[in-house]
């Protein structure tokens, strides 16, 4: 072996002195020096030496070395395999990690083959290189996370034909990718003042019913009140372009930074929408990751597949503040998600959401639309959560992003509303007085039934009962306007009573007709008897009501319309009428 000396000249040749570790070895004896660094005078200091430096290093790799680099000085650093691969000169850089104080700690091994004379010798020099190598990793993790933001940015401005960035604090507006045909109304791409612009321009523009609304929606103080209540607020109107009426969706929602405003205006008309509104805003200073975190704050839920290897990112939506947070990431994201689909979908959806939860259904889906969407309803904690199912293509048709989003609220609020008009209809058609049905209910049976004459008249069975209120106007004379009011009511009792599986309806001030199906049409004769006995009765006492009758079934050999049948009951009506009043 060489002196000291000797090696030391030969390791400053090769080597800075500012590694952690220096190993010299000899390759043909393998007999090696190792040195390392004394931190006061940082110099070199011989320390342990040895004969059989491979055979050393490939075993104490097992103890200081972590578990799955081991393989490196095992098989990489090995004498025969460094004489092939390394030339005189050659340097190699090899990055491990040692285990310390019970953690993984990045090193860098950098490796020359040298020669002096007859003696081929190996410099080895070990430096921490722990700090640079998990800065240089987070850096490639930031990017992969970076990289996935703008995809779903992409994907979900490009649902949107406009998109308007507005300052709050100067009022200064961008717009982004607007179709050819909003271009049509004449609105500047940017402004320095959006709400009078606005003013200006949404009464040219708007449909005239809807551009009242649409202006004070549009005002700064009312947009920033409706945003103070909530995270995002929509609203709905039509606009006029070259001539033609389009309804179009506006969502207005707080950017990332709570000082500008987005607005979102979508086509409703169509499901497909521009492919390119957001690679325009590429253009501009806005970021991706404003845009993605604030469209993707819609969502509870992203997931981001990949088509080919399945392998997929989980992000969940901080809905307070917008932003993105990685929830997890996954493998065979279709078979896991038909697992839980199994697992938690209501029974009445489970085969249907089976069968669009496929790769290839949804390849299929969405080469006819940009946006595949599916409702349906989990169960958790043993209720009914309304679930909404959003998939698309990112930007460039690799990967598959599924928002899902709870829309219980809003199924709730539409079977409200759905209620509310349902009761709305029906006291529309309902007659204040007396509780029967109305004029206008009893013409749109009419229509309806007519309808299924003209269809098939042989398969029609119905018969109509008219009536007519005798003395109302003689007490509305001499007793009030409030007793011929009970009057009425009670009248209106006895044909309820009758004909308590048809509907009445009141179609004049003292007049009522009742059409008669199914259980009272067969029984019509019957009931029919009983009202003229109870007529009758009543005609025996001075308060109690009178009431002409008339009756008459649908005969499809003669009848043609359904007011044929209705005239001959009011014909008989009058002659009962007069049958009452002469007896």
């Amino acid at each position: 072996m060489y002196s000291n000396d000797t090696i030391f000249t030969k390791i400053a040749e090769a080597l800075l002195i500012d590694y952690t570790s220096v190993y010299y070895v000899n390759a043909t004896t393998n007999e090696y020096h190792w040195f390392s660094i004394n931190p006061e005078f940082h110099s070199l200091q011989l320390e342990p030496d040895g004969e059989d430096f491979f055979t050393v290093m490939a075993k104490e790799s097992e103890r200081v070395v972590y578990k799955d680099d081991q393989h490196i000085f095992k098989t990489d650093i090995q004498k025969d395999k460094l004489l092939k691969d390394m030339k005189d000169g050659a340097m190699k850089s090899i990055e491990y990690r040692l285990v310390i104080d019970g953690k993984p700690v990045w090193h860098r091994l950098r490796l020359i083959k040298a020669a002096t004379g007859d003696n081929d010798y190996f410099v080895l020099g070990v430096l921490n290189v722990d700090e640079e190598v998990r800065r240089r990793n987070k850096a490639q993790i930031l990017e992969h996370e970076r990289d996935i933001y703008n995809q779903i940015a992409s994907s979900l401005a490009e649902h949107y034909d406009t998109l308007y960035y507005i300052n709050t604090e100067t009022n200064h507006y961008i717009e982004f990718s607007s179709r050819d045909v909003y271009k049509n109304l004449n609105i500047p791409q940017e402004g320095k003042d959006f709400f009078k612009e606005s003013a200006k321009n949404i009464p040219l523009a708007v449909h005239p019913e809807d551009s009242k609304r649409v202006v004070e929606l549009h005002q700064k103080k009312v947009m920033l009140n409706n945003l103070k209540q909530n995270n995002s607020f929509t609203c709905t109107y039509r606009l006029i372009i070259n001539g033609n009426t389009i309804n179009c969706r506006n969502t207005q929602m707080w950017a990332s930074d709570k000082k500008h405003i987005i607005i979102c205006i979508e086509n409703i008309n169509a499901e497909v929408i521009a492919e390119q509104v957001f690679m325009q805003s590429q253009k501009n200073s806005i970021t991706y990751n404003a845009i993605a975190e604030t469209l993707a704050s819609h969502y509870d839920i992203i997931h981001y597949v990949d088509i080919e290897g399945e392998s997929y990112s989980t992000f969940s939506t901080n809905k307070t503040f917008g932003n993105l947070e990685v929830r997890g990431e996954g493998e065979e994201f279709f078979k896991y998600v038909l697992i839980d689909a199994e697992n938690n979908v209501f029974f009445e959806d489970k085969e249907r959401v089976l069968t669009c939860l496929t790769k290839d259904y949804l390849i299929s889906s969405l080469d006819n639309t940009k946006q595949f969407n599916m409702d349906y309803r989990l169960i958790k904690n043993e209720n009914i959560q309304y679930t909404r199912l959003s998939v698309m293509f990112s930007s460039d048709h690799t990967h598959f992003i599924f928002g899902i989003e709870n829309i219980t609220e809003e199924i709730n609020k539409e079977e409200e509303h759905i209620r509310a008009l349902r009761t709305a209809n029906e006291m529309a058609r309902r007659d204040e007085l007396t509780g029967a049905k109305n004029k206008n209910a009893y013409q749109e049976l009419e229509t309806n039934i007519q309808i299924n004459i003209d269809r098939d008249k042989d398969c029609i069975e119905f018969a109509i009962v008219v009536c007519d209120l005798n003395n109302l106007k003689l007490i509305n004379d001499t007793k009030g306007h409030k007793a011929g009011d009970e009057y009425i009511r009670t009248a209106c009792q006895i044909i309820f009573d009758i004909f308590s599986h048809s509907p009445v309806f009141r179609i004049g001030g003292d007049e009522f007709a009742a059409v008669l199906t199914d259980r009272d049409y067969r029984d019509r004769d019957s009931l029919f008897e009983n009202l003229r006995e109870i007529v009758l009765e009543n005609k025996k006492s001075d308060n109690k009501p009178v009431i002409a009758t008339g009756l008459s079934v649908y005969d499809p050999e003669n009848d043609t319309k359904v007011s044929d049948v209705f005239e001959r009951a009011d014909t008989m009506m009058y002659q009962n009428k007069k049958d009452l009043k002469s007896t």
